[in-house]
């Protein structure tokens, strides 16, 4: 079930970063915006959630490190957005994936999550695929500011992977999900205070059409996180984490599917040697994941 839920939460995820993509070019020039959004629908999701099916109990001690965790995902953001400041998108974003290489470190320090070799290697090439495959240019990755702001957020964000699995160890998954978006807020809280003029501004400029369409994206990606919090209870987190990094191949798939149908909502580039790239990449990636799995 692992394997089937990491699976979705990539699919999910990888839609949501092509309408991301379409959305940062045309219409929102400042990424805070979606992230925003996300952290209203994901505050409304736990409030129908507890409506509908309850939390399960928790100990305060955990509900804390649930806050934490919720925290944690808005703070990686944030240092996201702080390297896409200083650095091409194309330069820094293949470096999330990094995060399977934090939590693996970290899931085995506190966690006691330990595998044979061969899950190591397959963990390897997943990340190596997933690098790969995000590239536009092999040679694109260079160490600076933007590099290190990066790190930190892939960690920040392990860090908030390996609280998720903790706590799974306590209490059904929607609990946990739920008591995880309402600590975003306590970090959304100095970000709509001091960015709440950027959603206006977006509104006005373009119309109640971009919110809805940032909401059904984030709304895409909420189920995304639901599917990976299903996962994580089921599996182990190190797996969990690395399949999940098979989302770069559902975005460059749908990326040709729409340059070749509707390319005037994205073009993708592909020349022979960056199909070469691809394909390699490709090809580590389901090594891996047939490793790993």
């Amino acid at each position: 079930m692992w394997v089937i839920f990491s699976i979705l939460a990539a699919l999910c995820w990888a839609i949501v970063s092509i309408v991301d993509k379409y959305v940062l070019t045309k219409w929102v020039r400042k990424p805070i915006v979606p992230v925003m959004i996300l952290g209203i629908i994901g505050l409304l999701a736990s409030l129908f959630i507890y409506l509908f099916h309850g939390f399960s109990p928790l100990s305060y001690l955990n509900i804390i490190w649930a806050f934490v965790a919720g925290v944690l995902y808005i703070l990686s953001m944030l240092f996201y957005f702080k390297a896409a400041k200083i650095e091409e998108i194309s330069r820094i974003a293949p470096l999330w994936y990094l995060t399977p290489v934090f939590v693996l470190i970290l899931a085995a320090i506190f966690l006691g999550e330990v595998f044979p070799l061969i899950k190591y290697l397959g963990i390897f090439l997943l990340v190596t695929g997933a690098i790969i495959i995000s590239l536009k240019n092999l040679e694109k990755i260079s160490i600076g500011r933007a590099f290190w702001f990066m790190i930190l957020a892939s960690l920040v964000l392990s860090g908030e992977a390996v609280i998720t699995k903790h706590l799974l160890n306590f209490t059904d998954f929607w609990t946990v999900f739920s008591y995880i978006k309402i600590g975003t807020i306590f970090a959304l809280i100095p970000i709509f205070y001091f960015s709440f003029k950027d959603l206006t501004s977006t509104v006005k400029e373009h119309g109640k059409k971009v919110i809805g369409v940032i909401s059904l994206a984030e709304i895409l990606n909420l189920v995304g996180k639901v599917f990976i919090t299903i996962a994580i209870a089921t599996g182990y987190v190190t797996l969990v984490n690395a399949l999940s990094s098979v989302q770069p191949f559902f975005v460059l798939l749908f990326a040709v599917i729409l340059s070749i149908f509707y390319p005037s909502i994205i073009k993708e580039e592909l020349n022979k040697p960056i199909i070469v790239q691809k394909l390699v990449a490709i090809i580590l990636m389901f090594i891996g994941a047939i490793l790993t799995t």
